[in-house]
């Protein structure tokens, strides 16, 4: 069976979803992708568990994201320079790049796996991350999470939680506010993630 492949440009980003989305959160996720590719190539690839409804059997296929710096910088003409300040740790949010790139890459897969839906806000303290809708009592979005290591075993953790705690799976349906959710998973390496429904 062959495996169904997606490619996807950065830049296309700015065009897909609402810029004050992706402005902050592509230099984060060039800097984590550069980082784990040793800054050696302008493209990754990603083998992506794909879920489109609950009810469906999982697929796994392949998204290929690339991007052209200076096509970006005509968008946003400090990202090489925010890029850079990240990969030195020459900046506060050194901490924060792995969180702020899935994020980054979640756009993406929302963009590509998703097409047409559009993010309109942030969450805050509630989940899911990435909001379509952000009505209070019927919240509709992505789930987002990003590991550097572990593969889909850490991954499969974030879903499914251990013994002691549950995996966001199980909190995103049990949440009586949440009407729709999907989970945006991602591990650099081995460059691996699941786009997965998971609600209702």
């Amino acid at each position: 069976m062959s495996v169904v492949s997606h490619s996807y440009k950065v830049e296309q980003l700015y065009e897909d979803q609402h810029r004050d989305f992706v402005l902050d959160a592509v230099p984060a996720m060039l800097a984590w992708l550069l980082a784990s590719a040793h800054g050696v190539r302008r493209e990754f690839e990603f083998d992506v568990e794909v879920k489109r409804s609950a009810a469906d059997t999982s697929s796994q296929e392949t998204l290929l994201v690339s991007w052209d710096m200076q096509k970006l910088s005509a968008y946003d003409p400090s990202l090489e320079q925010r890029v850079q300040r990240m990969l030195n740790g020459r900046t506060p949010h050194r901490e924060h790049v792995t969180e702020v790139a899935a994020y980054g890459l979640a756009l993406i897969a929302i963009s590509v796996f998703l097409p047409g839906r559009r993010v309109v806000a942030w969450a805050r303290h509630v989940a899911p991350d990435l909001l379509f809708d952000a009505t209070p009592s019927a919240r509709r979005g992505v789930e987002v999470a990003g590991r550097t290591h572990g593969g889909r075993g850490a991954l499969r953790l974030i879903r499914e939680g251990t013994g002691e705690a549950p995996g966001k799976t199980a909190a995103l349906r049990e949440d009586p506010e949440v009407a729709e959710a999907w989970l945006s998973l991602w591990c650099a390496s081995p460059a691996v993630s699941a786009m997965v429904h998971v609600k209702p």
